[in-house]
């Protein structure tokens, strides 16, 4: 039954009974189910085999990748290379459909070989082409391993790159930070009678924000809490150009007015309508603006000259938060319109009184479910640390503040500034 199962075989048709009787003893048959494994990569091989039906797939593995090197058919045989160079298995055998084979092992290999010299020259070539074809892979996996390196090592390049460039903008940001900072006033000026507390953050490196407290040449002092249109950069340097120039036309009014005039209405309208005409004539195509609370205050008498342009209206509040009033609105933010005119209001601050101006960081901060502060929690914590003095004061409401938000990223810049006359 053997032999007639050998002479379904080409390999073996032309073998002579004489041959195929030295071979029997080491032959067998095979019954591979579809799916079964014949044999696995890494694994001793004593035996080849020699595929009557079915089909099987030759795998390899590379870092736990499965790939197929190729599909064998009935006449054809496998894992003769295991006996040839006496070697583990070097690839995986798996049945893709059900097959039948014959078992040689190694002496029936070899009568097989010496009793068929064609046979073993086409092994010998089998095995060659297996070798260029493997080579030839190889080439190709290391031409696009090279190929995905240089990639990477221009992406690589390109990221170094882009990392030192973010490294000096970051030190440039830095620098424009502590430069911003310098423009704040390092220490408020504390009249007898008075306390003056302020605060300013920005969201980001640098705000658009900036309060000042400007000494004016008659005692009377400049109160400012200002807020550029946008954040980053361009809303800073908008914010270095108005200050600089509120700070200089308050403290020499004489240069636009043409006289020695001191009162505080000259002072706030003139300074105003100096800083708002240089914006609108040489900045109108940037589309920027600045909201601005400017008061002129004499601690003297508690006397406040003020103009509201386009700024949160700040809170007069009573002793102990017995009332919190916001102070009057005014006129459009300056770069708007040319030729503004702006409206001086007057107030008042009482012993223990006191006066809060903000920017609307404070009121629109946002907690993590995009929930606003709000007027109502700022008027609440008025209340609540009216105790307190100014300092104490601007502490806990941006204590109050960031407890609220929770982490979240700040949206906005926040300044906040108090006078209160004890």
């Amino acid at each position: 039954m053997l032999d007639a199962l050998l002479r379904q075989s080409p390999l073996f048709s032309q073998l002579p009974a004489t041959a195929l009787e030295a071979m029997a003893d080491s032959i067998s048959q095979c019954q591979l189910p579809a799916g079964a494994t014949l044999f696995c990569q890494g694994d001793v091989g004593v035996e080849c085999f020699v595929i009557l039906t079915g089909e099987l797939e030759i795998l390899t593995y590379v870092n736990g990748a499965e790939h197929q090197l190729e599909i064998c058919h009935p006449g054809q045989i496998i894992g003769e290379m295991a006996l040839i160079d006496r070697c583990p298995r070097s690839a995986t055998v798996r049945a893709l459909a059900a097959a039948e084979l014959i078992v040689l092992g190694e002496d029936a290999f070899k009568t097989l070989l010496r009793s068929n010299p064609d046979l073993a020259m086409e092994l010998l070539r089998n095995g060659t082409a297996r070798v260029r074809n493997t080579n030839h892979r190889m080439i190709g996996d290391l031409e696009r391993k090279n190929a995905e390196l240089l990639k990477a090592y221009q992406q690589l390049q390109a990221a170094q790159g882009e990392l030192i460039r973010l490294n000096r903008l970051e030190e440039e940001l830095a620098v424009a930070r502590r430069i911003q900072e310098s423009f704040l006033p390092r220490k408020l000026p504390q009249p007898a009678g008075w306390q003056m507390a302020a605060y300013s953050r920005g969201a980001q490196a640098v705000g658009g924000d900036f309060f000042d407290c400007i000494e004016l040449s008659d005692g009377r002092l400049g109160l400012v809490v200002a807020d550029a249109c946008g954040k980053g950069i361009t809303a800073a340097l908008f914010v270095v150009l108005t200050r600089s120039l509120l700070r200089a036309a308050s403290q020499a009014p004489w240069i636009f007015q043409g006289g020695m005039v001191h009162d505080p209405e000259s002072v706030l309208t003139g300074a105003l309508w100096l800083v708002n005409d240089y914006i609108c004539r040489e900045h109108s195509e940037s589309n920027m603006f600045v909201t601005l609370f400017y008061g002129v205050l004499d601690p003297r008498t508690g006397e406040l000259a003020y103009v509201n342009a386009g700024h949160n209206p700040p809170l007069l509040v009573a002793p102990g938060a017995a009332s919190i009033v916001e102070t009057g609105e005014g006129t459009l933010p300056i770069g708007i319109r040319p030729a503004q005119n702006y409206e001086v209001l007057r107030g008042h601050i009482s012993p223990g009184e006191r006066l809060v101006a903000f920017s609307d960081g404070i009121t629109e901060a946002m907690n993590g479910a995009g929930d606003l502060f709000g007027d109502e929690r700022l008027h609440l914590a008025l209340r609540e640390e009216a105790q307190r003095d100014s300092g104490e004061l601007v502490n806990a409401i941006i204590a109050r503040v960031d407890a609220y938000v929770a982490g979240a990223p700040q949206s906005d810049d926040i300044t906040l500034l108090i006078v209160t006359r004890v």
